[in-house]
C-alpha cells in the first residue's frame, strides 16, 4: 500500500496571525470555517502548474487548527514546501514575522533546503530540487 499526503494542518496559538503570515508569505487562500467550538481556517494552496491562478487542481490543501485543541504546547509539525526562489521566500518569512532557522544549503546534487519558524513557532522546511536551481 502506498500513502499520499492529502491534507496538512498547522497548529496556531493565534489563528488570525498565522492566517496573515501564510497569506503574505505564500499567497495561500486562508478562509475561516466554523469547526466545533473553535475557529479553523481552511488553507487552499496555489496549483503548482498554475501558481498565479486561484485554482487548486493538484495542490495539497490543509488548514490552521488551534494549537490547544491538539493537546500540546509545543509545535508538532515539520512539512516541506516545494517552489522556486528560496532566498526570496525567506525574505518574506522574515518580513512577515517569522524566523529563518537554517539558511539555504546544498544537498549534494539533489538540490538545496532551508528551514524557518512561522509566527506560531512551527518549524517548516523549504526544498528546491536541482532542476529548478537555475531559476533562482
Amino acid at each position: 500500500m502506498r500513502a499520499t499526503v492529502s491534507h496538512f494542518e498547522i497548529p496556531a496559538h493565534n489563528i488570525e496571525r498565522a492566517a496573515d503570515f501564510y497569506r503574505e508569505v505564500f499567497a495561500w487562500r486562508v478562509e475561516p470555517q466554523t469547526w466545533g467550538e473553535g475557529l479553523y481556517c481552511q488553507v487552499r494552496t496555489p496549483d503548482p502548474e498554475e501558481p498565479s491562478s486561484s485554482a487548486v487542481r493538484g495542490a495539497i490543501q490543509g488548514g490552521l487548527v488551534p494549537a490547544q485543541e491538539l493537546g500540546s504546547d509545543q509545535p508538532l509539525l515539520v512539512i516541506h514546501l516545494s517552489g522556486t526562489g528560496l532566498r526570496a521566500v525567506l525574505e518574506k518569512v522574515t518580513a512577515a514575522g517569522g524566523q529563518v532557522v537554517a539558511t539555504p544549503r546544498q544537498v549534494g546534487e539533489a538540490g538545496e533546503f532551508a528551514r524557518f519558524r512561522d509566527t506560531e513557532g512551527n518549524l517548516l522546511g523549504l526544498w528546491l530540487a536541482r532542476e529548478r536551481l537555475g531559476g533562482e
